[in-house]
């Protein structure tokens, strides 16, 4: 369902919206996120397949790894555009020409703030700078993409005479940046509404999340007609981040009528890989990608869904490479109880199934919340702790950081108690290394997926899940510890004895 027909009269919807993902350029801005050359080549590819019509690979004068990811991406030949940030500047320009990049992003800042704070010169000085920034690129015939920095705190009618002197220099198109999160959608409309009449080449919005309202200005800026749009994968960014590629985008899509190049369906495994190589963990309630985003654990929810999953779901979640899934609550049937308990590494009889769900149906009727560290308590006291007993468990961690890197060291009770270690650069990628050692007799097994909760507060639980595919089957484990690494570990070890027990591993 698109409401496109319902605002016609008071919108000018494109067709089509041209995305532009910063992914790697504002994105990487976001504190504590440091991206290699090797991870940066890995994200390109990937928003490439994902069909991004541009790629901002970075801002090459700032370091010679920023410029040298800059060119090894060009070098990749991907279908998207390769659009590089540059200052209203002539080295930054020629560091951009150097990489050899089919676009160059050239900024300055128009509002009085930053005139007399920052810049400390005068509108007319602005206005010559963006002419020869802008003419000398495009005498060296490159596609410019010309964005006035903190355009929604400039005064409208200097912005409109900064674009029309963008356009009439060369500009190919031209982008309103809400640089602090200031706008209002109704005011994002307005201006990107004034721009549009006032300059003939493609608008663009570039809207941060300060106030929470980077997707609702940059939506609200396609409704007054922008063709471009740019977002980040799980909006990650400067402070509070930029609007998410995933919202935009399914909202264009679906509520909107409006098509891109996205192929909606591997947006899920970009974002699992953006958020594995920042670090920067995603909510669970984040829409479109977060873990709760098709999970159900109301009663009339889950009854309405497994009826018709459009009763309470938006979207089919495999439109965007998702998976519905159902929490363990008071309507949850034994087969629920079943499968999450295999998840922990645990096997219950038919009679211990009855008797946890019963106890399950009576925790939720006085209100208590199933999490699963609620839901295995429930398991020790229904069936006692010999139901933990495993065919490979966890004897002992440890874990020693260096300045460079991590050691981890996995001490199983099976087989002939072995002990694992594993260095990376630092703990996750050192289990990792652990895992795949203990996989390596296996043809075919990897872990595909994982996943880390980090526990909310000082004495809370961290969660893990981690996803094995072993000759074509996938086995899903988790874990839940104190210890967000432990947690990591047990996921891993209770997924490996899933497949053992349905004979995909060796052991």
């Amino acid at each position: 369902m698109a409401w496109r027909n319902m605002i016609s009269g008071e919108s000018k919807l494109p067709e089509k919206v041209m995305i532009l993902d910063t992914t790697l350029r504002d994105g990487e801005q976001t504190p504590g996120v440091a991206l290699t050359i090797d991870a940066k080549m890995e994200i390109a590819k990937a928003l490439d397949e994902l069909g991004v019509d541009v790629i901002e690979a970075g801002f090459p004068i700032v370091s010679r790894g920023e410029e040298e990811a800059v060119k090894r991406i060009v070098k990749e030949n991907l279908d998207a555009e390769i659009c590089v940030l540059a200052r209203a500047d002539r080295r930054d320009i020629d560091k951009a020409l150097e990489c050899d990049v089919d676009w160059i992003h050239i900024f300055i800042a128009t509002s009085n703030i930053h005139l007399t704070h920052k810049l400390k010169m005068t509108r007319e000085e602005v206005l010559k700078k963006i002419e020869e920034a802008i003419t000398y690129a495009k005498d060296h015939g490159v596609v410019v993409h010309f964005s006035a920095e903190d355009a929604t705190r400039t005064d409208l009618e200097f912005l409109v005479k900064v674009f029309k002197v963008a356009e009439e220099s060369g500009a190919d198109s031209v982008d309103i940046p809400d640089t602090v999160g200031f706008a209002i959608p109704i005011v994002m409309k307005k201006i990107v509404s004034k721009v549009r009449e006032n300059v003939k080449i493609p608008v663009a919005v570039h809207c941060h999340d300060d106030m929470g309202l980077a997707v609702a200005n940059s939506l609200a800026g396609v409704e007054a007609g922008a063709e471009i749009v740019h977002v980040t994968i799980n909006g990650i960014g400067e402070r509070a981040g930029n609007a998410s590629l995933e919202e935009v985008v399914v909202s264009l899509h679906t509520l909107y009528g409006v098509k891109t190049n996205v192929k909606l369906e591997k947006i899920y495994e970009l974002s699992r890989l953006v958020e594995k190589l920042t670090e920067i963990i995603v909510p669970k309630n984040k829409a479109i990608v977060g873990e709760n985003a098709f999970s159900h654990e109301s009663g009339i929810h889950v009854h309405g869904v497994i009826s018709s999953p459009e009763t309470y779901e938006p979207i089919d979640p495999s439109i965007v490479g998702r998976n519905r899934k159902i929490i363990i609550g008071k309507h949850s049937g034994r087969h629920s109880i079943e499968e999450l308990s295999k998840q922990f590494g645990i096997r219950l009889t038919s009679e211990q199934t009855l008797k946890v769900l019963m106890e399950v149906k009576k925790k939720c009727d006085q209100g208590i919340k199933m999490t699963e560290t609620e839901f295995l308590k429930i398991i020790e006291e229904v069936c006692g702790k010999e139901v933990f007993k495993k065919p490979v468990d966890i004897r002992g961690i440890l874990v020693e950081n260096t300045l460079d890197k991590s050691i981890a060291i996995l001490s199983l009770n099976e087989p002939n108690n072995k002990l694992y270690f594993g260095v990376g650069r630092n703990q996750l990628e050192a289990f990792l290394e652990i895992f795949k050692q203990i996989l390596m007799e296996e043809k075919g097994a990897e872990v595909k997926d994982y996943k880390i909760w980090f526990a909310q507060k000082p004495k809370g639980y961290s969660e893990s899940e981690v996803i094995l595919s072993v000759n074509g089957l996938e086995f899903i484990g988790r874990g839940v510890h104190p210890d967000p690494y432990i947690a990591f570990a047990q996921a891993f070890i209770n997924a490996f004895i899933q497949s053992m027990q349905r004979g995909g591993a060796n052991g």
